[in-house]
């Protein structure tokens, strides 16, 4: 990893909490508008003037926020040196806001031990506050723009689907843990521009206002969450304003560069869909196999046999249940639909089964809905690209690290070649701490089901499904039961 820039944390003294903050030099600060989430007044305010400018200049529109007094905090030689800031500026994006509100629906945030839905408090995460630690001086809006305009990213330096991405922040904004480097990737994009970028990092609350870089550390985006509340569970989603989306808005410029093309083959993503059986949903794969087409998914997904599957561009199938697992909180929580012949001619849809056992370490990218149904929906179509690696394997179950979570049952994991390894079932919930661990997750490994699918595709004889029934050794790993050890004194 190349040498850090310089970063920090920030709070203002009559506030409540602290965030993280980025120097873009030796004097300008930005940080996230999260900062004031602790202040009803003040979101109330910066939420009116949002809906009238995407550049509020705070001397004049937002005195409140002008006179607050911030502290910045960051490393100088091998100590660290707290210094005031005056905030001068407010970049908005009505793009982010929309997506926070409309997309995002359903996520709650903690303020103050209390939880708030994030839409209230869009105006906040769609708001990068633009400081400076010379509060002797005014610094003016054409200042900042010539400091931004160093940022613009060239047009090979733009994010992309599974890019490695290095984060910096300051995690629950205690210096403790000051400069706390992070790697992941970008997992998927959203909203217009793709001005949203979800990364599969492990960041902790205080990571707001944070940098995200690429390889190269030249910055991508600013980090506005990691940790939300959904149906009453944490769940794990990692949020950033893309820089493009910033410095478009900063310069009136729009489409700086490409971004975000596709990385996996594109049969394989083709063939992920999101499953809808009144209500009940999750994700499925379609896969042909003998010259028929399925689709595959999770038995606890299918609330009944009223199926929809709804793929890329919006194409929807009706497919015909054939097996589904009764005892699906056990082994093999398998379901297995066909398509018509009508659906199954229309597009090139399905991907190939992986016939092979995958090495421990191997890399393989976990692809799905996690959290939101929201992102399957109209012109939004967007699952999840989240790479990890084989973490153990025994016969009839398959550990990954895949960053999986609620939404993701019954999504595909493919190798690099596009073929499809595993099936996503369930995470590891610890017995100890009562915690969901979304970065241990359980598959069905395809291998191990293979040889049951394909006498099926050939026989069509439902009895041949019964090899999809796990015997008991299979059923006691996944409870989870300690194996046998033999005393061999």
């Amino acid at each position: 990893i190349p040498p850090i820039p310089q970063h920090g944390t920030i709070f203002y003294t009559s506030g409540g909490h602290k965030a993280s903050a980025i120097f873009l030099d030796e004097e300008l600060v930005i940080t996230s508008g999260l900062i004031l989430s602790d202040n009803d007044s003040l979101v109330q305010k910066l939420t009116a003037a949002a809906k009238y400018s995407t550049i509020i200049e705070l001397g004049t529109e937002l005195k409140e926020i002008y006179d607050l007094d911030f502290r910045v905090v960051r490393k100088h030689d091998s100590a660290l040196q707290q210094q005031a800031a005056r905030a001068y500026h407010i970049v908005h994006s009505h793009r982010v806001q929309e997506c926070m509100e409309r997309m995002l629906e359903g996520l709650h945030m903690s303020i103050n031990g209390d939880m708030r839905p994030v839409r209230s408090y869009a105006p906040l995460y769609a708001s990068i506050v633009i400081l400076s630690t010379n509060v002797e001086k005014y610094v003016t809006w054409n200042e900042i723009k010539r400091v931004i305009d160093k940022l613009r990213p060239a047009c090979c330096e733009g994010p992309k689907l599974l890019d490695d991405v290095v984060t910096v922040s300051t995690p629950y904004g205690d210096e403790s843990f000051f400069n706390t480097l992070n790697v992941g990737h970008i997992s998927n994009s959203f909203g217009e521009h793709e001005c949203l970028l979800l990364l599969d990092t492990h960041l902790s609350s205080g990571c707001q206002g944070g940098a995200v870089y690429n390889r190269n550390m030249k910055l991508q985006g600013i980090l506005i969450g990691s940790k939300f509340m959904y149906r009453n569970e944490n769940v794990s989603f990692p949020l950033a304003i893309s820089m493009e989306e910033i410095v478009g808005i900063a310069l009136n410029r729009r489409n700086l560069c490409q971004s975000l093309p596709m990385a996996l083959p594109v049969q394989a993503f083709r063939s992920v869909c999101m499953i809808d059986s009144q209500g009940c949903w999750g994700t499925g794969c379609a896969f042909e196999l003998n010259g028929r087409h399925y689709i595959i998914s999770c038995s606890h997904v299918l609330a009944t046999d009223n199926i929809t599957c709804v793929f890329n561009g919006q194409t929807t199938m009706h497919p015909k249940l054939i097996y589904k697992n009764p005892i699906f909180d056990s082994a093999y929580d398998i379901a297995l639909m066909e398509a018509t012949f009508e659906e199954a001619q229309s597009s090139n849809w399905f991907c190939q089964l992986a016939n092979y056992i995958p090495r421990i370490g191997q890399r393989l990218y976990a692809v799905g809905f996690p959290v939101l149904k929201s992102l399957a929906r109209g012109v939004n179509f967007k699952p999840s690209i989240i790479p990890g690696r084989v973490t153990k394997y025994s016969e009839g179950l398959l550990f990954t690290d895949c960053s999986i979570q609620c939404g993701q049952s019954g999504g595909p994991l493919f190798d690099e070649n596009g073929l499809l390894v595993a099936i996503a079932v369930s995470n590891f919930k610890s017995s100890v701490d009562n915690i969901i661990y979304n970065c241990h997750n359980m598959c069905v490994p395809v291998k191990d089901i293979y040889s049951t699918l394909e006498r099926y595709s050939l026989t069509r004889d439902k009895a041949a499904l019964e090899g999809l029934q796990a015997d008991w050794d299979v059923r006691c790993k996944w409870k989870l039961k300690p194996p046998v050890i033999l005393n061999k004194l």
